[in-house]
C-alpha cells in the first residue's frame, strides 16, 4: 500500500514539475520585450528561424484603427437608405470577425494542448509559446473591434428609429423603382445565362484569352444583378418604414419579404437575420406600432426574439476556467447531467441489489460488488461528461492534479488509501457481504463494502463502520470465507481419581445424542473427540473437539460454547464425576513456644 502511495505521488509530481505550461509573461508582453527576445536569439549561435519569424510578426502586428462611421439623423429617403446600408454592413462585419475570433480561440486551445504535451526542455516549447502569444494578440484585437462594431450598431439602430418618423417616403416612387429593378434583373439574368453558355463553349475549345475576358464580363454582370437585388432590399426597407409611419399592418407583410429576399439573394445569412436583423425590425415595430399590435401581427418573430434573447443571456460567459468561458447554460446542463448520472447510478445499484436468482455464483456479495462498481463507474462517467460540457479540458486538469498531489501525498493519503483498499477488497473478495469476520475487538457480519469503508453488524445489532485500509493491513479472521463449517474446542476438567476413559466416553456420547446432533459432523476426518490435554494442579483437563456446520451455531461462538458446556456439566454430574475446584494445603514447619503455650492454655 505504501508503494502504491509513492507511485501515485511521484506520477502527479513528475507531471506537474516537468510538463510545459503556458508562459503568461510571453503572452502579455509588450513589443520591447519581444524586441529584446529577438535580439537575444539573433546573437545566439543556435539558428531558430521559426521563432525569429514569429517574433517579427508579433512586433510588426499593428492592426488599423477602427474607423467610426459619421452617423447623422436622416433627412430624407436617401439618407435613410444610407443608414440602413451602414447597419447591414456592420452586421456582416460583426459576423465575419466573430468567425475569425472563434477560429483564433480554437487555434489557441489546440496549441495549448500541444504545449501541455511537451516537457520544459523541448526545443518546440518557445515556438509554440510565441505562436500562442501571436494568436492572443489577434484575439484581443478582434474582440475590441467587435465591441466597437456592436457599439456603432446600437448607435445606427437608434438613429434609424429616430429618423423614420421625420423622413418623407414616397411610396409610389419606391414601388416603381422596385418594379423597374426586377425588370432589369430579368434581362441581366438572360444575358448571364448567354454568357455562361459562351463560356462553356470557349472552355471546350481551350481559348484562354477569351475565357478570361468573358469571365470578367460575367463577374461584372453578376455584381450588377446583386446590386439590383440589394437596391430592392433597401427600397423594401423604405416601404417598411412607410408602413411604420402609418401604423399599417402591411408592415408585417413587408417584413416577411425582407427576410425572404435576404436569404434568396444572399444579402445576409440566416444567422445574421436571427441575431441582428430580426431584432432590429421588431424594435422598430414596437416603437411605432406598439407592443400589443406587434405581438398580434408578428407573433412568430417576437417569439424568436424572446427565445434568442433568453438563449443569449444563458450562454453569456459568467467567468472563465483556464481560459474557457463558463456560462449559466453550461453550468445548468453540466449539473443536470451529473444529477441524472447520480440518479442513474442509484437506480442501477438498487436494480442489481434487488435481483432474485437461485444461482449460487450470483450471491449477495457478487451483487453488491457489481452494484458498487457500476454505481461509481456511472458517477465518474457523468462527472467527465459534465466537465466536457463545461468546456474544461481534461489535459488542463493535469496542473491541478499535480498541485493536489502534494495534498494527496500528505493530508489526503488515508482517504486515497481507503479508496484503493476498497477497490482491492471488491476484486479480491477475501471478505464478502454476509461473511462473519473478526477484526481486532470487533466481530460480526459484513453488511456492506463501499469505496471508503465496510460495515460490520455485531451480534448485539450494532453497526460498526471500519475503514477499508484496516482490512488490508490488519489480521482478519473470516469465520465463513469458504464454507460454514468450524471446529470448536471446549475445555473442561475433572478431579484426580476419575476414570479417564469413562469421562471421554460419556461426554462424547452425550454430545452426539444431544439436540444439536443435526449440526454435528462426525465423519472422518472431522470426528468428534474428547482428549486429555493436561494434568493441572487441581484437575485433569480435557477438550471436546467438535465440528459444527450452519450459521446458527458458528456465528454465535459464545452461545455455542455455552450449549456444550451445559451438556458436559450435566453429564459429569449425572455420572457422579467430580468437577474440581482449586485446593491448597498449608504445611507449618515451625511455631514459636509462646504460640504453643497459648494454644495449650485454651
Amino acid at each position: 500500500m505504501n508503494l502504491l502511495k509513492i507511485i501515485l505521488f511521484a506520477s502527479f509530481t513528475f507531471s506537474y514539475l516537468f510538463s510545459a505550461k503556458i508562459d503568461s509573461k510571453i503572452v502579455d508582453a509588450n513589443k520591447t520585450y519581444y524586441s529584446k527576445l529577438l535580439n537575444s536569439l539573433s546573437e545566439s549561435n543556435k539558428t531558430k528561424p521559426l521563432e525569429k519569424i514569429l517574433l517579427e510578426q508579433i512586433i510588426k502586428f499593428n492592426p488599423p484603427p477602427f474607423k467610426e462611421q459619421n452617423i447623422l439623423p436622416a433627412k430624407g429617403s436617401k439618407d435613410l437608405k444610407k443608414l440602413f446600408d451602414f447597419y447591414i454592413n456592420d452586421v456582416k462585419k460583426i459576423n465575419f470577425f466573430k468567425q475569425k475570433l472563434q477560429l483564433k480561440k480554437e487555434k489557441i486551445n489546440t496549441i495549448e494542448k500541444e504545449i501541455a504535451k511537451l516537457d520544459n526542455n523541448s526545443s518546440k516549447v518557445l515556438s509554440f509559446q510565441l505562436q500562442d502569444a501571436f494568436y492572443h494578440k489577434q484575439q484581443t484585437y478582434y474582440q475590441k473591434l467587435l465591441d466597437k462594431l456592436h457599439s456603432q450598431l446600437k448607435k445606427i439602430k437608434k438613429t434609424i428609429a429616430g429618423s423614420v418618423q421625420i423622413c418623407y417616403i414616397d411610396k409610389e416612387k419606391i414601388s416603381g423603382t422596385i418594379t423597374e429593378n426586377l425588370k432589369k434583373a430579368e434581362k441581366l439574368k438572360e444575358s448571364i445565362i448567354k454568357l455562361n453558355i459562351s463560356l462553356e463553349q470557349l472552355e471546350l475549345v481551350n481559348k484562354n484569352k477569351l475565357l478570361k475576358s468573358l469571365q470578367k464580363k460575367l463577374n461584372k454582370k453578376n455584381q450588377e444583378l446583386h446590386n439590383l437585388y440589394y437596391d430592392n432590399f433597401q427600397n423594401k426597407f423604405l416601404l417598411f418604414c412607410y408602413y411604420l409611419q402609418n401604423r399599417d399592418t402591411e408592415t408585417f407583410t413587408i417584413e416577411k419579404e425582407l427576410y425572404k429576399d435576404a436569404i434568396t439573394y444572399k444579402i445576409i445569412t440566416k444567422n445574421e437575420i436571427n441575431n441582428y436583423f430580426s431584432p432590429f425590425l421588431l424594435f422598430l415595430e414596437k416603437k411605432y406600432i406598439g407592443q400589443i399590435e406587434t405581438l398580434a401581427g408578428s407573433s412568430k418573430q417576437e417569439l424568436k426574439e424572446v427565445i434568442y434573447k433568453g438563449w443569449e443571456f444563458i450562454n453569456k460567459p459568467v467567468f472563465n476556467i483556464n481560459g474557457t468561458p463558463i456560462s449559466i447554460f453550461k453550468m445548468a446542463l453540466a449539473l443536470i447531467v451529473f444529477i441524472l448520472g447520480v440518479i442513474a447510478g442509484l437506480l442501477y445499484k438498487g436494480k442489481i441489489k434487488n435481483i432474485k436468482t437461485k444461482r449460487s455464483a450470483f450471491t449477495s456479495s457478487t451483487k453488491t460488488l457489481l452494484a458498487n462498481l457500476g454505481y461509481y463507474l456511472i458517477i465518474i462517467i457523468s462527472f467527465l461528461i459534465s466537465l466536457n460540457i463545461l468546456g474544461v479540458k481534461l489535459s488542463s486538469l493535469a496542473i491541478v492534479a499535480g498541485a493536489l498531489s502534494v495534498g494527496i501525498g500528505f493530508g489526503l493519503q488515508n482517504i486515497v488509501s481507503n479508496f484503493v483498499s476498497g477497490i482491492i477488497l471488491m476484486f479480491e473478495r477475501s471478505i464478502k457481504i454476509g461473511d462473519y469476520v473478526e477484526i481486532g475487538d470487533n466481530r460480526g457480519y459484513i453488511t456492506d463494502i463501499r469505496m471508503r469503508s465496510a460495515t460490520i453488524k455485531t451480534n448485539e445489532n450494532i453497526d460498526i463502520v471500519i475503514p477499508n485500509q484496516q482490512f488490508i493491513e490488519s489480521n482478519v479472521i473470516n469465520w465463513t470465507m469458504n464454507d460454514k463449517i468450524r471446529r470448536f474446542s471446549i475445555p473442561f476438567g475433572v478431579a484426580y481419581g476419575s476414570d479417564i476413559d469413562k469421562v471421554a466416553k460419556i461426554v462424547k456420547e452425550a454430545v452426539l445424542n444431544s439436540d444439536y446432533r443435526p449440526y454435528i459432523i462426525d465423519k472422518y476426518p472431522r470426528k468428534t473427540e474428547v482428549i486429555m490435554t493436561e494434568m493441572a494442579d487441581s484437575s485433569v483437563n480435557f477438550e471436546l473437539l467438535i465440528w459444527l456446520a450452519g450459521s446458527d451455531l458458528i456465528d454465535k461462538p459464545k452461545r455455542t460454547k455455552s450449549y456444550f458446556l451445559t451438556i458436559i456439566y450435566n453429564t459429569l454430574n449425572k455420572n457422579s464425576i467430580e468437577i474440581p475446584y482449586p485446593q491448597q494445603d498449608l504445611h507449618i514447619r515451625s511455631v514459636s513456644n509462646e504460640i504453643v503455650k497459648n494454644f495449650k492454655d485454651l
